[in-house]
């Protein structure tokens, strides 16, 4: 009798101990997806000639600028950086001399120049990792300088969390100087010029406080052999961004489910200046407003832009216009 008993005893109390524990846990929420912003337009002055640079903030619209040419030498500014870039809207090149032998180098002769790679690769700067061997690199400032200030000789000589130590000279030897270049903390960057003496530049607002940039920037044009340097207006992102590219939804289908499903670059010039074409017919830009690019920036919020205008009231180029929401 106690054999048959036992069993369902135990059987009841085991459903009793279930039914305890599912009372314990808490029913399933669903989701609550953000409230998106509200879509808004914005236009940039780069002036006519493009000779403005305007870094844009998509929180805040906040909008500061500078002479795209102003710089010669951009410079890695986190503690662990050491890049270095060119101003390839300055149609700038650099070539590596071989030598250590700084008053060997009096002029350009066998100089074999580079350039950047347009997409500001880390591994494919014309530079490379100069604190190797410490080479004597020589500038080509671009065609804009007069033939007596256009090229200097260079060594990177030093880098630390908190400065560089750069020597350079005319070819001549003139303008010889030694500078110490702080990092400015909380930039991606820091800019220096050879002009006024050397000096470094109060270009670029704090990292967080920045978007994406409009400026002139170099590119290469990959459909003729070998591939054609070309100067181009468009836009750069922040390091810190990732941007997706679509064009399977208009502007206002994109949302913030398919921002969760699309793929980021990080590639410095994802936007770059396909948004827009230039029309023979019309000698007018012409926009791509079906390409919409899907930002996600530094806090991890999602936003959608895409082009529609290149143009302000009176019909001057140079003033990119663009619809922006956050998803």
């Amino acid at each position: 009798m106690n054999n048959y008993i036992i069993p369902h005893v135990k059987l009841i109390r085991m459903w009793v101990v279930m039914i305890t524990l599912s009372s314990c846990f808490k029913e399933d929420s669903p989701v609550q997806l953000p409230t998106p912003g509200d879509a808004r337009l914005f236009q940039v002055g780069m002036g006519e000639d493009y000779h403005r640079a305007v870094y844009f903030d998509l929180t805040t619209e906040d909008t500061t600028g500078n002479e795209h040419a102003a710089w010669d030498l951009c410079l890695e500014s986190t503690t662990e950086g050491y890049h270095i870039w060119m101003n390839g809207g300055n149609e700038a090149m650099i070539a590596n001399t071989n030598t250590q032998d700084f008053e060997a180098i009096t002029d350009t002769a066998g100089a074999e120049w580079e350039i950047d790679d347009p997409d500001w690769d880390i591994n494919e700067t014309a530079v490379g990792d100069w604190r190797i061997d410490r080479m004597i690199y020589i500038l080509d400032r671009g065609p804009a300088q007069s033939a007596e200030d256009r090229f200097r000789k260079i060594v990177f000589q030093s880098v630390n969390p908190v400065e560089y130590e750069v020597q350079y000279s005319k070819l001549d030897g003139s303008n010889f100087s030694i500078v110490h270049l702080a990092k400015k903390s909380g930039n991606a960057y820091i800019y220096f010029t050879f002009d006024n003496y050397g000096e470094l530049l109060d270009i670029e607002p704090y990292a967080a406080t920045w978007s994406i940039l409009f400026t002139r920037y170099r590119t290469l044009i990959n459909t003729v052999f070998p591939p054609l340097p070309y100067i181009v207006t468009g836009v750069l992102i922040n390091p810190d961004l990732g941007v997706a590219v679509d064009s399977s939804l208009s502007f206002s289908e994109i949302a913030y489910p398919k921002a969760l499903s699309l793929t980021y670059s990080t590639r410095r010039d994802v936007i770059g200046y396909n948004w827009k074409w230039f029309d023979f017919t019309s000698q007018a830009y012409l926009m791509k407003p079906y390409i919409n690019y899907v930002i996600r920036d530094a806090e991890g919020v999602y936003w959608k832009l895409h082009f529609i205008d290149f143009y302000n009231s009176t019909g001057d180029k140079g003033y990119p216009q663009f619809e922006y929401q956050r998803l």
